[in-house]
């Protein structure tokens, strides 16, 4: 089993995503860190401490500690996250400052992998006969679809970028009150109510020929309106390049002045995360 991995932080000052690689444990994943709405002055991102924090309660963590599956450490970590906002004095009723994140991860065995997910970070399966296989769903792509469509809409009534990223913002803050609820998605924000909809379940590793863990800043670019990129795309591409060369041009792209028109971004970059398990050998 061969491990490659990599995180680079996009262009706002903190890179809210993070790793999580428990090799003892053959657990590993991703974290998408979601910036709070309301600031807490001089300080990280409510989503870099709540990345960070999963990422500490998942590395840390020993079989011998007692969790029988993903599903209950994905709930730990929750736990975790609204502890460290009560001690800051963070108003964990207030989704607009709660820390957040989203989460992709997997634990390795034998002959299944296991796997629990929130929000936009996911996991793919590509086969040894080429056939690629989107495990997890994308929870929150509806509302950035809505952001995106309501970018392109200012856009062409002529407003300047500082009003049209306050008014989509604001659209932003209204989506944050649907977390954990039917009408939103599930995310690592201390809410008690993520029991009831962290996903989790089981793959057998039958004919795998590797697995993807991504956050949603490698996912490929889109204009509002149009289809989803297919994830079979995306990692036909990062077969070809390989992962780290797959992110190099990726943000080439971003970074190119020409291609800045070409597709709707809320952000010029955002932080990406990866990891890619190999089964080949092992």
């Amino acid at each position: 089993m061969k491990i490659e991995h990599l995180t680079v932080q996009g262009c706002n000052q903190w890179n809210e995503d993070a790793l999580i690689l428990n090799e003892r444990e053959r657990i590993y994943g991703v974290l998408d860190g979601a910036t709070s709405l309301v600031s807490l002055e001089g300080v990280e991102t409510g989503g870099y401490l709540a990345s960070r924090i999963a990422k500490e309660a998942f590395e840390s963590y020993r079989e011998s500690d007692g969790a029988a599956f993903l599903r209950e450490l994905v709930l730990r970590a929750n736990e975790r996250i609204r502890a460290g906002m009560l001690e800051k004095g963070v108003d964990t009723e207030d989704k607009n400052a709660v820390w957040a994140a989203g989460i992709a991860v997997v634990r390795i065995g034998e002959h299944q992998i296991e796997y629990a997910q929130t929000g936009d970070c996911m996991l793919i399966a590509v086969y040894m006969d080429g056939t690629v296989r989107t495990v997890t769903h994308d929870q929150v792509d509806h509302f950035d679809e809505k952001s995106r469509l309501l970018w392109e809409q200012y856009a062409r009534e002529g407003l300047a970028p500082a009003e049209i990223r306050a008014r989509v913002y604001e659209t932003i803050r209204e989506n944050r009150q649907k977390t954990n609820t039917p009408e939103g998605y599930a995310i690592l924000n201390g809410d008690p109510a993520l029991e009831r909809y962290v996903e989790h379940g089981f793959v057998n590793r039958i004919r795998i020929a590797s697995i993807l863990l991504l956050t949603d800043g490698l996912f490929l670019p889109r204009k509002a309106g149009e289809p989803a990129p297919q994830m079979a795309d995306m990692a036909a591409l990062i077969g070809e390049k390989g992962l780290t060369g797959y992110a190099d041009w990726l943000i080439a792209n971003e970074y190119d002045e020409s291609q800045q028109g070409k597709y709707t971004r809320l952000k010029v970059a955002d932080d990406k995360t990866a990891v890619k398990i190999d089964f080949a050998g092992g």
